[in-house]
């Protein structure tokens, strides 16, 4: 998603443009900001049937919604950037896999009857870090702020905790600074 797209879906445009306006206020700013994820393989072993996954969770707290691939993103779908907005990797890679583990299995068990009947589950770690790029709006005055963060790649709108996970990482002293990242190519169309 471009600077120009997000601004546009950030803007106080349409019917309820006026009203978001009137609630967050001004819009101040946008910024781009990259989130770390770790990509996983993903085994599902039953007596019937076995297939494979690839997932992505975040490293930065584990709690925004995993990316399903059909397969692993190729090279040329990775830019590196230099850029002081990356997201510091806060999780570990045993706290990721177990994360991982847990939305696979609450994936399978929400199917209900077609469930597997007794799943081995296999986690492998494919990509150990690379960052997802998000768009960040700032809205209102000086004496009260709002964010609204936006995800590039799938161009959504996000909630909660993206904003409060951003809310935080803003509100930390310590930011370093000219950290490389490598994201993931806001245009890459594998995302299932």
């Amino acid at each position: 998603m471009s600077y120009q797209t997000a601004l546009r879906k950030l803007s106080a445009s349409g019917v309820l443009g006026p009203l978001r306006h009137w609630m967050t206020g001004p819009l101040r700013g946008v910024a781009g900001i990259y989130i770390p994820y770790r990509l996983y393989k993903i085994t599902v072993d039953d007596r019937r049937l076995q297939s494979v996954r690839f997932y992505a969770v975040d490293a930065a707290a584990g709690t925004l919604d995993p990316y399903e691939f059909a397969g692993p993103p190729d090279a040329e779908d990775c830019v590196e950037r230099e850029t002081r907005n990356c997201h510091p990797v806060r999780l570990d890679e045993r706290q990721t896999k177990k994360i991982v583990t847990e939305k696979v299995r609450r994936v399978l068990y929400a199917r209900g009857f077609f469930r597997p009947a007794n799943p081995n589950i296999t986690v492998e770690l494919i990509r150990p870090e690379f960052y997802i790029p998000y768009w960040v709006a700032f809205c209102g005055d000086d004496q009260n702020l709002s964010v609204t963060v936006i995800d590039a790649v799938r161009q959504t709108v996000e909630g909660s905790k993206a904003r409060r996970l951003v809310k935080t990482w803003l509100l930390e002293t310590e930011i370093e600074t000219n950290l490389p990242c490598r994201n993931l190519n806001s245009q890459t169309p594998r995302l299932s």
